[in-house]
């Protein structure tokens, strides 16, 4: 009994696919499963690349020390904010005050030579002229007044040196910025030569810029001006803007593909999320059209070497195929030039005859 039963269940399964398949003229229908409008919208190009921020030419300064010395105070560490003319470092400077206090001295012998000399000469200019002294005694005189002066001046001109490489022991910050870098320690000695020893490394960081890597295939495309945004791992939710402001004419090459590099500065108010040598994804808008009759790029189907579209609804029947003409195609939206009218539905996920059961629309 229950082989006869399992032999009738068969035949009325396979009937009633067959009558099915009868039914619908043994012609598989097209199943929609998402749909979007057909609707006006705007539609950008975009060239999309990979960028790194980088610190603009100024914005990291290594400050050195000119002094010859051991380092007596270092005052800042990795991180710390500083203001332009901070004190961030002292160099032991006991021998420089001491050459002070000696070209001081050499000044006081030097004025007082030099008074005496200004006082002897009149003096013995008025022997000479009575001729109680010889004429040597007053070209004499005014030679040691000469010499007293020029002393002086030279006794001068040391101090002066001397206090300005006094300077040099007291390391102050140029710029305001955060200190990246410290290269030296309390203790060591700096030895002064024809390399400044660097001691500190300060970035100012809202002067950063991003250089965008493009491929020589799509360089030609980019011009000065255009808009860009991009994003970073950090913060992926946020888009950052700004302008190519120049292309570098050299290129770079890159596992043996040619880059060029477009500049990109970064505002301020955007710096403050970013930071030096961060991987950036980049979007060039090459051209926008606003308020065009458009359709989600989803809704193109690669249908026997064509780009077709499928209009109707979920629940509209056999959907129509549509070789629409299309404009500007951007990496969301296209746009529409004729063959789809504004408000009709689109298919953006569908079953097409052949594709296996449970098998997911394209």
């Amino acid at each position: 009994m229950k082989k006869y039963l399992l032999i009738f269940l068969t035949v009325v399964i396979a009937f009633g696919g067959g009558g099915y398949f009868l039914l619908s003229g043994g012609k598989e229908r097209v199943k929609i499963i998402k749909t979007d409008v057909v609707k006006r919208d705007t539609v950008r190009k975009v060239l999309e690349a990979t960028g790194i921020i980088k610190a603009q030419v100024g914005a990291m300064i290594k400050i050195g020390a000119r002094a010859t010395g051991a380092l007596e105070e270092v005052r800042v560490k990795v991180g710390d904010h500083v203001k332009k003319g901070d004190l961030v470092a002292v160099v032991d400077d006991r021998e420089i005050r001491a050459g002070i206090a000696e070209a001081e001295a050499r000044i006081n012998l030097a004025l007082a030579k030099y008074v005496y000399a200004s006082k002897n000469l009149p003096r013995q200019r008025r022997l000479v002229e009575k001729k109680l002294e010889p004429q040597d005694t007053l070209d004499q005189a005014e030679q040691d007044a000469k010499v007293a002066r020029f002393e002086l001046e030279a006794a001068r001109a040391t101090l002066k040196t001397l206090k300005i490489q006094l300077t040099y022991y007291r390391i102050f910050s140029p710029i305001d910025g955060v200190v990246s870098q410290v290269a030296a320690q309390e203790g060591e000695t700096i030895v002064s030569g024809l390399n400044v020893s660097n001691l500190v490394t300060i970035l100012a960081p809202d002067m950063l810029e991003m250089w965008i890597y493009v491929d020589e295939t799509d360089i030609g495309r980019v011009t000065e001006g255009m808009p860009v945004e991009f994003t970073v791992d950090s913060f992926a939710d946020k888009v950052f803007k700004g302008v190519v402001e120049r292309i570098y004419p050299e290129p770079e090459v890159r596992d043996n593909i040619v880059y060029y590099s477009a500049l990109v500065t970064v505002s301020g108010e955007q710096a403050r999320f970013l930071r030096p040598e961060m991987t950036t994804q980049c979007k060039i808008i090459v051209e926008t059209r606003t308020n065009v009759l458009s359709i989600p790029n989803a809704a193109l189907k690669w249908v026997a070497g064509r780009q077709v579209v499928y209009v109707g609804g979920m629940d509209a029947g056999d959907p129509r195929e549509v070789d629409p003409e299309l404009g500007l195609q951007g990496l969301e939206r296209s746009e529409v030039l004729s063959g789809l009218k504004e408000g009709e539905h689109v298919a953006t996920q569908l079953v097409i005859p052949g594709s296996k059961l449970g098998e997911k629309g394209i």
